[in-house]
């Protein structure tokens, strides 16, 4: 796991070096263990990397080259199967000089062409420099585990693995992208291709970005398959679900460093923690966090699974003082981010990095296997909507004629499916969203919210069920979870391996039926029902918990006089962005206890804080 970078000179004026050095050092905690650079004949081409050493120790230094050095490569993530790649490159002819999976990379786009990446299974952003086309290549893996930003400025082209090494280019225009502010307060997080500065944009999960001369070409190489449906019998499918997985974790234990397990105590880092125990040859190294509040901890679950597989078990508990760390989270990020389980995953990453060098964890388990209750809530209110007229629904929700949740649905049975879904993505109202933006931020913004929702929801003839699955994989996954735990792994020095997100496993379960799925209420049923024997009886048939915080309570208590100076006086309201009327009674609805307002309240903190630190305020 590493950090890239790198510039490319429009002309024959060159960029100072210096620039891709200063660009490396902000990645410093992607690879604390080593760095390399290279620089074409010609001053064209710069390319930085940060190494953290998790495969081939002694000859993994970056850049890596083919036999004739015509083409660099530098990579951050993990290719895991390498092996099998580099026998078949070797029976081509090709030669290698290390047993890295990085130099894979750099005979396998020799041998295919940039083509090569259907080839790969891993996580990855790559970047190729091919000198004989003088020609740079960026590949971000299927469903963009890892990040990789991008930016044309008046003096080159300039990529990085995280948005602050390109802040540190001389001369890198950094205006605010109102749209992606608007983006990020409905929910929660930017997504690609936007960032938060308007020059500087997000290269989308399962794309090529070629760069020649001054021209920019983008393609999309892959995207999950929901049809045809197989066509094997729940028995078959249950027993090439638990082969798979059983190969997807076997295939993310290689490593020449020590290998550990995020556990959470739900099923799904619970069966990746249980697999993993079967196929290691000792004690397996767990991971859990927890809340001394009993209703947001699953410590207790966790430590069933650890004593199960008598685990080497390690765990940490966080309090309201995680306050104090608030700053560094919002460094970390580099731009806001709204998830508020960032709090645990920071904490977890800085607790396992003190043991191991990288960690699984059950990331995938609720997107492959239908874990939200999107899944049910979104097809059962489109059926209800084809009974009620959306007209009256709308003239019923205007009126406020319906009670608490009522109100609720009458809102949700009055928009198109594709309004539907942005709503219950979104933790602003239409309305509460006029009212509390001001009139000159609203009238500044792009109704690019609506284009954004569309494309993500786009699925063509797909059922309803696998249009909120596609939408969960292509957004929420990629711009929320998946950003989550890369930044909070990686500015710990430690890297995070998700073997349910393997994409053989995902194009298997993409074309699993949904009542395989969902059976009599019960969400992640086929899953459940293929690791139950890893399991004592009864432990998998508990309601889901989620990764929750209880930032409601502290926004109540502990944190509420700061909260209140940081948002009622703070640059949200004094950069015009947010009416302060409206902002004082959110604040006031969430403290007194007549609302909830979470989730909302905590979108606007960190993105308060994110304007403090960068000049914004």
């Amino acid at each position: 796991m590493c950090g890239i970078s790198g510039a490319y000179a429009w002309s024959d004026r060159p960029i100072d070096p210096a620039v891709v050095r200063s660009m490396n050092d902000a990645l410093r905690h992607r690879g604390p263990d080593d760095e390399g650079y290279y620089d074409d004949s010609r001053g064209r081409i710069t390319l930085g990397h940060r190494r953290l050493s998790v495969i081939d120790l002694a000859t993994g230094h970056q850049p890596i080259f083919n036999e004739t050095g015509t083409v660099a490569v530098i990579f951050n993530g993990e290719i895991y199967n390498f092996a099998d790649e580099r026998a078949a490159l070797i029976a081509k002819g090709h030669t290698f000089r290390t047993n890295s999976d990085t130099e894979v990379i750099a005979h396998s786009y020799e041998e295919y062409g940039a083509d090569f990446v259907h080839r790969l299974r891993g996580m990855f952003a790559i970047a190729i420099w091919d000198e004989a086309r003088e020609e740079l290549i960026l590949i971000r893996d299927r469903l963009g585990k890892k990040p990789l930003y991008y930016a044309a400025a008046p003096t080159g082209f300039f990529f990085a693995s995280e948005i602050q090494a390109l802040t540190s280019v001389p001369g890198m225009p950094l205006e605010l992208d109102e749209c992606a502010v608007d983006l990020y307060l409905q929910q929660g997080c930017i997504p690609s291709p936007w960032s938060i500065y308007r020059g500087i944009r997000k290269l989308p999960p399962a794309h090529i970005l070629r760069v020649h001369g001054e021209k920019l070409s983008l393609e999309c190489y892959w995207q999950p398959s929901f049809e045809p449906k197989l066509e094997i019998d729940f028995g078959e499918a249950k027993r090439e679900l638990l082969r798979l997985l059983m190969e997807s974790v076997r295939l993310r234990l290689v490593s020449d460093v020590p290998v550990g397990v995020f556990l959470s105590g739900g099923v799904d880092s619970s069966a990746v923690a249980a697999l993993m125990s079967t196929i290691a040859a000792g004690p397996v190294k767990t991971f859990s966090i927890g809340f001394s509040d009993p209703r947001y901890s699953e410590l207790d679950y966790a430590r069933v699974v650890a004593r199960h597989y008598r685990t080497d078990h390690h765990e940490w508990t966080v309090e309201p003082q995680a306050l104090d760390v608030l700053p560094e989270i919002v460094r970390t990020y580099g731009e806001p981010f709204g998830d508020s389980s960032a709090i645990p995953t920071w904490y977890l990453a800085r607790l396992t990095r003190s043991h191991v060098t990288v960690a699984l964890n059950g990331d995938g388990g609720d997107e492959l296997f239908s874990g939200y209750p999107w899944h049910r809530l979104i097809p059962a209110l489109n059926r209800i909507a084809s009974f009620a007229p959306p007209a009256l629904m709308r003239r019923i929700a205007e009126l406020h004629m319906l009670p608490g949740r009522g109100q609720k649905l009458a809102e949700l049975l009055s928009l198109t499916e594709t309004q539907r879904v942005r709503r219950l993505r979104s933790v602003l109202g239409e309305g509460e969203r006029d009212r509390l933006y001001s009139r000159e931020f609203r009238d500044r913004v792009d109704r690019e919210t609506d284009r954004y929702a569309e494309q993500a929801y786009d699925a063509g003839a797909l059922d309803r069920h696998d249009r909120v699955s596609r939408m969960i994989l292509m957004s929420y996954l990629p711009d929320d979870l998946l950003v989550k735990v890369d930044r909070a792994s990686m500015a710990h020095g430690l890297e995070c391996r998700s073997p349910l997100l393997d994409h053989r496993l995902l194009e298997f379960a993409c074309r699993l039926p949904a009542s395989w799925k969902i059976r009599r209420g019960q969400s992640k049923y086929i899953l459940k029902e293929a690791v139950r024997p890893y399991f004592p009886r009864g432990f998998l048939d508990r309601p889901k918990m989620g990764f929750s915080v209880p930032i409601a309570e502290w926004f109540k208590g502990a944190w509420r006089s700061w909260l209140e100076k940081t948002l009622l006086d703070g640059p949200l309201i004094q950069r015009s962005i947010l009416e302060r009327r409206a902002l004082q009674s959110i604040v006031a609805e969430h403290v007194t206890g007549r609302r909830n307002r979470d989730s909302l309240i905590w979108n606007l903190v960190m993105l308060s804080l994110w304007f403090d630190q960068n000049g914004f305020a």
